[in-house]
């Protein structure tokens, strides 16, 4: 028998007003206003469940990232620009978020979580240390200087290892596309979100094998052992 509480109405409003919404969106329908309405109703709904369990609050954690990359991406971006359709294959969030699964794990960047949020948003969450390492990483391949803090992220920096470590990550991750990010979560762990763009340029680098060395201008000598010289010598 399926057990009724007080919250059963509120809820059911809830999903017939999102119902609502969703049935009237459409090309040109989304104002800034309409949608950070929506995104605070999505932030409120998650911190409600989030409630039931500190599973599922690990489960939900990545949302508020997630709304606040919308929020960014809204601020910066025309509502229109992301709706025309791709036709290019390789920008499906399915094929990037395949692909960068094996190039982390390639460079020992284990236990990470790739999650699809839509097809604008690709995260990537992981512990301090393995972001650290993707960080510096990713600016290696692009030979990126080191940078000192923007000001807004100079509280993060040196805060602790996560802070450091996603601070690190997201100057990173802004040479590889916009709408990429990287904050962390409460479970201490730190999760980026990149676009389509950035996470295939990201897979790219990944993937890419670092240039060898120059070899010596000095030829060697083969075969000759330590008190031989040269067959020239003593001409």
């Amino acid at each position: 028998m399926k057990h009724s509480t007080s919250l059963d109405p509120l809820a059911e409003n809830a999903v017939i007003a999102v119902c609502a919404l969703a049935d009237a969106t459409g090309p040109g329908q989304w104002s800034s206003g309409a949608v950070e309405d929506a995104a605070t109703a999505l932030e409120v709904l998650t911190g409600a469940l989030s409630e039931l369990s500190p599973e599922a609050a690990e489960l939900l954690e990545v949302i508020p990232a997630a709304v606040a990359a919308l929020r960014e991406r809204v601020e910066h971006v025309p509502a229109t620009a992301g709706q025309a359709r791709r036709s290019d294959a390789a920008e499906d969030p399915v094929v990037l978020s395949t692909g960068l699964r094996p190039a982390l794990a390639a460079h020992n960047l284990t236990g990470h979580r790739v999650h699809q949020l839509g097809p604008a948003l690709l995260t990537v969450t992981l512990d301090a240390a393995h972001a650290q390492a993707l960080a510096v990483l990713l600016a290696a391949r692009r030979e990126l200087p080191r940078q000192a803090p923007a000001a807004e992220d100079e509280p993060r920096w040196g805060a602790g290892p996560a802070e450091t470590a996603a601070a690190s990550l997201a100057v990173s991750l802004a040479a590889y596309g916009p709408g990429t990010y990287a904050r962390v979560l409460a479970s201490g762990q730190v999760t980026a979100g990149l676009s389509p763009t950035a996470a295939r340029q990201v897979t790219e680098a990944l993937n890419t094998r670092p240039a060898s060395s120059a070899p010596s201008s000095r030829p060697r000598r083969r075969g000759l052992g330590h008190g031989w010289k040269g067959i020239d010598a003593g001409r």
